[in-house]
């Protein structure tokens, strides 16, 4: 029997806005779509940011004061496409040495139609296995959706 390794997980959803109100959401209004509950400090989190300027830092900030890494921006594409080294391991720690890539394309299908392609690489760098890759799978889905909701009404 055949075993096939899952490495990358890929998730796309049309979003009703221009090629660059479709970017802007996604860098700029990163802390309005990203779920409260996805995160790995030791505490809730207040605010999700995403530095929009090449080697930005991509943060959590939390009730405590803390400030807890996800990764940083690797390419910066603006308006076209970007690409966010993802540092946490598959225990949910972040590990600065651990990078796996997250990379989003916007490609304008018309003037307020954008296709975006979120795919995440690398995969089986991270430790865990096939649950945590089905648990990433799942949580990405949710994350675009919820992105779309605020793409749509930017």
């Amino acid at each position: 029997m055949e075993t096939i390794k899952l490495t990358t997980i890929k998730k796309e959803v049309l979003v009703n806005a221009s090629q660059e109100t479709a970017f802007n959401a996604f860098t700029g209004k990163i802390d309005l779509w990203w779920p409260r509950t996805h995160h790995v400090g030791k505490c809730p989190m207040i605010e999700l940011v995403l530095e929009q300027k090449q080697n930005g830092r991509w943060f959590s900030k939390h009730e405590d004061g803390s400030e807890v890494n996800v990764g940083y921006l690797l390419a910066w594409d603006p308006y076209q496409a970007l690409v966010l080294a993802w540092q946490i391991d598959g225990n949910f720690q972040y590990v600065p040495e651990l990078i796996t890539e997250v990379k989003v394309n916007f490609i304008a299908e018309s003037p307020t139609l954008t296709r975006v392609i979120l795919e995440h690489h690398d995969l089986q760098k991270l430790m865990g296995g096939s649950k945590v890759i089905e648990s990433m799978d799942q949580g990405w889905g949710m994350i675009i959706n919820l992105y779309k909701q605020v793409a749509d009404e930017a």
